[in-house]
């Protein structure tokens, strides 16, 4: 393993290249999927308050609307898509791919229903989803939609499937959103984030014998579906994004021994919100019980060094009514990049941007 100071190497044409960067709050996956030509899944805010994507475009030296070809939410949670609609705006040749549930009539209902209130009020993914969707529109796009097992996307060699979500999730979610809905008339309040999440897209993306699985947040009962499901492509993947930040509730030891090599390479980001964080101790021995080979993007940690302002009675009403937990965080950003010649037989080369390091470190 190394360590880049800076990225500005670009990869070479015929090279695969997997980067996951997540500042303790957020994740973003790049892709260089050979001659130049990239694609971004999910999206989170650097330290520069810019979508990560773009800012490691920049330092590439890279025009994000002329080499990127595909963009992916895998889910609609703020830790996965905040800057998604500047990542839309600006790849303007970029095919736009989410959960084949975001188009369903009950999940349109929801934005419309929220985008007449204050924007304060509403969730960001809600609002990024509306922005997408807004963009899309007016550019007279349709977007590209995620079921379990189907090839969303192929260039060249290199081809995306989703492996979820399953249709009988897809309806369990969308009978939900039309529950929590908010009505004409309605008390405010946030616009809630659901669990467990049976709707996050999986992605098997593969260039040639070489196989990556990212793992978005989805929880135990997809996996469960995929792993049952006869129509998936049969190929073990040697670099695995770990599902929701590490936690149990993601975790099915047949997902290790059926779709994984063995000791395969894990990533993954940490998360920590509300005085929750993840993965937990207990959760990292279970990963290296795996693998060796694990590397985490960063960490979180609360801040006791500046107390928190004193805020006015209604500030601090508006800001119960809009979370549940209240705290104040001190953010770091870390990368992982792996880069693998198609061809190749050697094994991946793997770099990371402080803090991101070994997970058992």
């Amino acid at each position: 393993m190394g360590r880049l100071t800076v990225a500005n190497e670009l990869p070479k044409q015929d090279e695969f290249e997997i980067t996951l960067m997540g500042p303790g709050y957020g994740e973003c996956i790049l892709l260089h999927i050979g001659n130049g030509s990239w694609a971004i899944v999910d999206s989170c805010i650097g330290v520069d308050s810019r979508p990560a994507a773009l800012a490691y475009f920049q330092d590439l030296g890279l025009n994000p609307a002329d080499v990127v070809r595909l963009i992916v939410a895998s889910h609609w949670h703020d830790d996965h898509i905040r800057g998604m609609g500047e990542l839309v705006d600006v790849c303007v040749n970029a095919h736009f791919c989410c959960a084949s549930a975001l188009r369903a009539e009950e999940f349109l209902a929801m934005m419309d229903s929220v985008a007449s209130r204050p924007m304060s009020k509403v969730a960001s993914g809600m609002k990024e989803i509306y922005r997408v969707r807004s963009l899309l529109e007016s550019r007279s796009v349709r977007p590209l939609f995620a079921i379990a097992n189907r090839r969303i996307f192929k260039l060249d060699c290199c081809e995306f499937w989703s492996l979820s979500p399953f249709d009988k999730h897809v309806d369990s979610f969308l009978r939900e959103i039309d529950r929590i809905r908010p009505q004409e008339g309605e008390t405010k309040r946030r616009t809630p984030s659901l669990t467990p999440n049976e709707i996050a897209v999986v992605l098997l993306v593969k260039i040639g014998n070489t196989a990556i699985l990212l793992g978005s947040d989805l929880e135990g009962p997809g996996w469960l579906e995929i792993l049952s499901s006869d129509e998936r492509p049969y190929c073990k993947a040697s670099v695995v994004k770990i599902p929701h930040h590490g936690s149990r509730n993601a975790h099915q030891d047949r997902v290790w021994s059926e779709m994984l090599h063995d000791n395969p390479i894990a990533t993954l980001t940490p998360w920590k919100k509300g005085g929750r964080s993840l993965p937990t101790e207990t959760d990292v021995k279970r990963i290296l019980s795996f693998t060796r080979k694990a590397y985490t993007t960063s960490s979180l940690r609360v801040s006791g060094r500046n107390p928190a302002r004193r805020r006015t009675k209604t500030v601090e009403k508006s800001m119960r009514e809009a979370s549940k937990r209240i705290g104040s965080i001190t953010r770091s950003s870390g990368m992982i990049r792996l880069r693998k010649e198609f061809a190749s037989q050697l094994d991946w080369d793997i770099r990371t941007v402080a803090p991101a390091r070994q997970l058992e470190d």
